[in-house]
Order: C-alpha cells, then sequence, then structure tokens
C-alpha cells in the first residue's frame, strides 16, 4: 500500500507539473514573441515605408537563429505581402495569413502561436508584421522533463521498496515471528515455540525477553503439570504403601461391576487384614508396625495379575478385586497363594516374625448387586475367618 500510494502520488505529481509547466509556457512564449515582433516590426519599419524588399527579407531571415519561429510576414497596410520567411526548404505561402484580420493580437492555432504586430513609422501604420511560434520543441522539452522526473520517482520508488525490505527485515518480519509464536501459544495452549532473533536492536531484545519469558513458562508449567500429578497421584494412593486408596478402589470396583454386568462374568472382591497387627504395633512400635505393612503389601502384590487391584483401605485393612471365571476357582486359588506367602517370616533386623492374614470373599453378582453391598459382604466374610480361627479365608456365602 505504501508503495502504490508512492506511485500514484508521483504519477499525480508528473501531471500536475506538467500541466502547470504547459500552461505557464505559453504564458511565457506569448510575452517573449510580442516583444520579439516588437523589436523586428521596428526594424523593419524603414524598409517597408521605402518598399525595400532585400532590407525587408533580411530582417526576417535574422529568425533563422530563433529555432521555435517557422513563419514570418511583413505585410502592407493595404493586407499585401511584401517580405516572408520560412523555416521549409520550400516556400508555401500559409494560407491562413489572408484570413487574419489585420489588427494587433495574438491567438493560438493548436501548438502554433500566431502574433499580430502593426508597423508604424511616426504615429502611422504603414504595414503589419505576422509571426508564428510552434511549440514543438517546448512539448518536446516537457516530454524530456516529464522522463526525467518519472526516471526520478521511479529511482525514489525502488530505493523505497528496498528501504521497506530493510524495514521489514529488520521491524516488521520480527514483530510479525513474535505476534504468530503468541497466537499459537493462546490456540495450542503449548509453551514450545521460541522466535528467531534477528538483530541485536530493541526488537532483538524484546525476542530474547519472549523466550526467556517462554522457557520460564514452560519450566512453571511443567512443575505445576508435575504437582498436578502428584497431587492427583497421592489423592488416590496410599503414602505408606504406595497402593491404590479406598477412593481409587471404589472406582476401580464400579468399573469392575460395570464390566461384569456387560460381559455376564463375575468378580470376587477380598477383604483382608494382619492378625494380631494391634499387638505387634505395641509391642515393637510403629515404624515396626509401618514396615510390616509395607512388607505384607508387597506379598500380597506377589500373588495376583497385573489386572487385579490390591488396595489399602485404612489400618491393616486391604482389599482385593479379582476377576473370575466361570468356575469361580480364581478366589480359592489366590487366597491359598496368600496364604502360603505367609508362611515365610519377616526379617527385622536380628529378629523374625511370622504373620498371618484373614480373608473374606465375596462374590458379585451372587452375593450383593452393588459395590457398597459387595465390600460389605466381604468385611462379614472376613469376620467369619477370624472367628474360625484366623490365617484362613471364607465366603460370603459358599455354594
Amino acid at each position: 500500500m505504501s508503495l502504490s500510494t508512492a506511485l500514484m502520488s508521483g504519477i499525480i505529481a508528473i501531471i500536475f507539473i506538467s500541466i502547470y509547466q504547459y500552461i505557464d509556457g505559453k504564458k511565457d512564449i506569448a510575452c517573449t514573441n510580442k516583444t520579439l515582433s516588437k523589436i523586428l516590426a521596428q526594424n523593419i519599419a524603414p524598409a517597408l515605408l521605402f518598399k525595400d524588399v532585400n532590407n525587408i527579407q533580411a530582417s526576417l531571415s535574422s529568425l533563422k537563429f530563433e529555432n521555435n519561429i517557422i513563419e514570418a510576414y511583413a505585410l502592407l497596410d493595404n493586407g499585401e505581402i511584401i517580405g516572408s520567411y520560412t523555416k521549409e526548404r520550400l516556400f508555401k505561402q500559409n494560407s491562413m495569413i489572408k484570413k487574419i484580420p489585420l489588427e494587433p493580437k495574438q491567438f493560438w492555432d493548436g501548438l502554433k502561436l500566431y502574433t499580430v504586430t502593426p508597423i508604424n513609422d511616426d504615429a502611422n501604420r504603414i504595414g503589419f508584421l505576422i509571426t508564428i511560434y510552434t511549440m514543438n520543441e517546448f512539448i518536446a522539452h516537457i516530454l524530456m522533463q516529464t522522463l526525467f522526473i518519472s526516471l526520478i520517482i521511479i529511482s525514489s520508488i525502488l530505493l523505497t521498496f528496498k528501504y521497506f525490505k530493510l524495514l521489514s527485515r529488520d521491524i516488521l518480519i520480527p514483530i510479525s515471528q513474535l505476534n504468530k509464536s503468541t497466537t499459537e501459544i493462546i490456540k495450542t495452549k503449548t509453551l514450545n515455540s521460541e522466535v528467531k532473533v534477528y538483530n541485536n536492536d530493541e526488537i532483538g531484545l524484546l525476542a530474547k525477553n519472549f523466550n526467556i519469558m517462554i522457557k520460564e513458562l514452560s519450566k512453571y508449567h511443567d512443575e505445576l503439570s508435575k504437582q498436578k500429578d502428584l497431587l492427583s497421584y497421592k489423592a488416590n494412593h496410599d503414602e505408606l504403601t504406595d497402593l491404590p486408596n479406598r477412593a481409587l478402589f471404589n472406582d476401580r470396583l464400579t468399573v469392575a461391576i460395570n464390566k461384569a454386568d456387560r460381559n455376564g462374568g463375575a468378580i470376587a472382591v477380598f477383604f483382608l487384614d494382619i492378625d494380631y497387627f494391634k499387638q505387634i504395633n505395641d509391642k515393637y512400635g510403629h515404624d515396626v508396625g509401618d514396615e510390616i505393612l509395607k512388607r505384607f503389601a508387597v506379598r500380597l502384590e506377589s500373588c495376583l495379575r497385573a489386572e487385579d487391584t490390591l488396595a489399602r483401605i485404612g489400618g491393616d485393612e486391604f482389599m482385593i478385586i479379582l476377576q473370575e471365571n466361570e468356575n469361580l476357582t480364581t478366589s480359592t486359588t489366590v487366597a491359598n497363594k496368600i496364604l502360603e506367602s505367609m508362611k515365610e517370616p519377616i526379617e527385622l533386623g536380628e529378629s523374625e516374625l511370622m504373620l498371618s492374614t484373614s480373608i473374606g470373599i465375596a462374590i458379585y453378582p451372587s452375593d450383593a448387586s452393588n459395590a457398597s453391598e459387595l465390600v460389605k459382604k466381604a468385611d462379614l466374610a472376613m469376620y467369619k475367618a477370624k472367628e474360625s480361627g484366623r490365617n484362613n479365608f471364607k465366603f460370603f456365602n459358599k455354594k
């Protein structure tokens, strides 16, 4: 737009300059020719008075030094042509001369200026001088000036364009790139954009600071994401054993029940705790108690498959979700593996401690119709195991 505006301005300027030169030039030409004609009329007045044709022709021939006067005529007072001058090699009398009223005046015929000047002898008029001036050279001069001005304007526009390219490289392109990166960040919500630094001026410094800001924001965003993930993890996992907590266990139990409903399968829920854990905790202290809980969790995990869920729901209470098979034998197999894993003593320094667990098992959908009822039935089954002497497992409703 800037270059187009400059080009239009240049064209308009050329047009108005040419018009002004043409109008002003016509005034100057008319004034100059009027003065020249008066001088020439005074010079040929004596020769015209005596009708000295040779002197008249000699005076008119002096016009050959005036390049733009192409014709001149000396006329008697009655209109008879007594002398003439023409730049053309072959003389051909201008037919308009006979038609021009013999009175002092100037008029234009196209690009030709006719000047009619009276020739006087003292106070008496003895004839007229008619000169014809052509503007051909003047028009050519204007065209040359217009061409020269056009070349100047074109050169100025080219220099402006070159300056514009430098301006774009140093200012507009860096700003555009900065705006593009900002827009990309707003759209994608990501902080992985980096602005190219083109130079070391204020805009370059702005780009550097922008990159530094993006890096800092990226680090801050990553830290927030880590903190968010950590908080989310802590909200769903037990801090001591790193197992799912009650909230996550309930979510997974709901998912398992929905899956069993869709597939027509069954799931088993284990409710188990460590036998005599309170006595162990009181005797050895909480640090030993926490270590036993972690060791106990590890042994339980070793007895389960990857798709099974083990959770600590509080104290020494743990729960397990199992996908049952068609014969409902998975629960029995896993429960026996757990009891077997507890036979190996736990080493605590130089001491060894034997653990056992009581396990209650409830089956969905045979024992309960929803998650909370299933957990409650598994808890009741665990108390049945404790009443049966501990270190064993009981189903809520063994068929």
